[in-house]
């Protein structure tokens, strides 16, 4: 725990088995806000109770609870929080559509994933999923969200205000948030400092998360920030600078992917079998690895099809990219 400006603090939530190591949680302490949670196990719980004392409240103190965006790693303690304060849990609009869907989703979640194993060419791994389908069709928990958020929104905190930006790409409901006054911005995952955000698509149809994550990356471009907070790795200075890097990253990433297609045409499996993944090899990744990785590839070649780089053919009910 640090403190990082005039009553801003930095918590580190711990999460195992993620090589990430924790979530940071942030905490405007006039405000009694907190920024993200961090995973919903008893360790996160009782890490964080910690830090907060050490910065002067407690956790019963907390009346704000704001959400970047809906992955475990950021939510996890939002309800139990809320239960033990009685704080109020702010999200974007987007938030709360996304959890409706998820419940009404919840009972097709295994179907809907064996149908996507099938058309994006992972038809071998179908015995190794059906050992996860009551794992699978576990529904997801959702919470209830008190007040929403649009894009652009001056969200008042009891004497704080922080500026709503809405970047979708690595989830539709993503925001970053910008303390104007002290030139910080929480950037969430959707800026980090050396890993990628996860970028993923698992219905070609589903609409096109890479283009939206690079025109939100164009959105905070050039916003007036000292420093920038993100939810893993480390604090930097440098946005404008990290923003270019990652358009690079993908404009690379998409070369690679025409590379790979330039013996013919591949299932997104095939192709994402060519890639050179950050975290590890293709043969050395477990099958939901592979799984998340044929997502992100998946992004990429919606985001080419799109703009007429590429072309899509399905056969046989399997879909086929080429040049």
């Amino acid at each position: 725990m640090r403190e990082i400006s005039d009553g801003v603090y930095q918590l580190e939530v711990p999460m195992r088995y993620n090589p990430l190591g924790y979530t940071y949680s942030y905490l405007l302490r006039d405000a009694a806000t907190l920024i993200d949670t961090g995973v919903g196990t008893r360790e996160a719980l009782e890490s964080l109770s910690r830090q907060l004392r050490r910065a002067g409240i407690e956790l019963s103190e907390i009346r704000h609870l704001v959400v970047t965006h809906l992955h475990g790693d950021h939510i996890g303690l939002m309800e139990q929080i809320r239960r033990i304060s009685g704080a109020k849990i702010v999200a974007h609009r987007r938030a709360v559509e996304i959890q409706r869907e998820r419940l009404e989703d919840g009972g097709r979640i295994f179907e809907e994933t064996k149908n996507e194993l099938r058309l994006l060419g992972g038809g071998s791994y179908m015995n190794f999923l059906s050992g996860f389908g009551d794992r699978v069709r576990r529904k997801r928990s959702v919470f209830e969200i008190d007040e929403t958020v649009e894009d652009g929104d001056l969200l008042s905190l009891e004497g704080e205000e922080i500026r709503v930006h809405l970047t979708p790409g690595h989830a539709q409901e993503h925001i970053c948030l910008h303390d104007e006054k002290r030139h910080i911005l929480f950037s969430g995952d959707h800026v980090l400092p050396k890993i990628t955000p996860h970028i993923s698509l698992h219905d070609p149809w589903g609409g096109d998360p890479l283009r939206e994550y690079l025109q939100a990356l164009d959105k905070i471009h050039g916003l007036p920030v000292k420093t920038v907070y993100p939810a893993h790795e480390h604090s930097f200075d440098d946005l404008d600078g990290r923003i270019s890097e990652l358009k690079i990253h993908h404009k690379m990433r998409c070369e690679e992917m025409k590379e790979a297609m330039r013996g013919g045409a591949g299932t997104v499996y095939e192709i994402s079998s060519k890639v050179s993944w950050d975290s590890r090899p293709w043969p050395r990744m477990d099958f939901w690895t592979k799984r998340m990785a044929a997502a992100e590839c998946l992004a990429h070649l919606v985001f080419m099809r799109n703009n007429g780089e590429i072309h899509e053919e399905s056969r046989k009910g399997v879909l086929h990219y080429s040049l």
